[in-house]
């Protein structure tokens, strides 16, 4: 008979600490699907996270060419936010840092060397990511002896 299994969370949520982390990222959660209901469409995809301490909101946004927008609809919301049950005093807008972004972005794109012929090298139009990875890998191979 096979042991019954539980979920990962569970046993992190016997550690004091790690329960305290686990509900303070849920709460800002909560707050962030809050905040996110008050903003428009487009500017709510570019809200990353957001955090409350001591009646200051600090919201962090994906871009540094957001950040203005955001600092002057945060002086017009927090009214709104006020009348929602969130004790809102002031807010700050940040850039978050790339690496701590949630949703990545995709890299750029390069622009393509364009080859005749079905050998190795030519690409097609419906070239995926893994494509590209193993044929960069393939090319960083052949430099490398062995």
């Amino acid at each position: 008979m096979p042991k019954p299994t539980s979920h990962v969370r569970r046993h992190l949520r016997a550690s004091k600490p790690i329960a305290a982390l686990l509900d303070e990222i849920e709460r800002r959660e909560r707050l962030l699907s809050a905040i996110r209901g008050y903003l428009p469409a487009e500017m709510a995809r570019h809200c990353c996270q957001a955090s409350l301490l001591a009646g200051e909101l600090t919201l962090f946004v994906d871009s540094p060419v957001w950040v203005e927008r955001f600092r002057f609809l945060c002086c017009e919301r927090i009214a709104s936010l006020k009348a929602a049950g969130i004790e809102v005093e002031r807010c700050r807008v940040r850039v978050l840092p790339h690496t701590a972004r949630a949703v990545p972005r995709p890299p750029p794109s390069r622009p393509r060397a364009e080859s005749a012929g079905d050998g190795p090298d030519s690409r097609g139009a419906d070239d995926s990511d893994l494509t590209l990875a193993l044929a960069r890998l393939a090319r960083t191979l052949n430099r490398t002896s062995f």
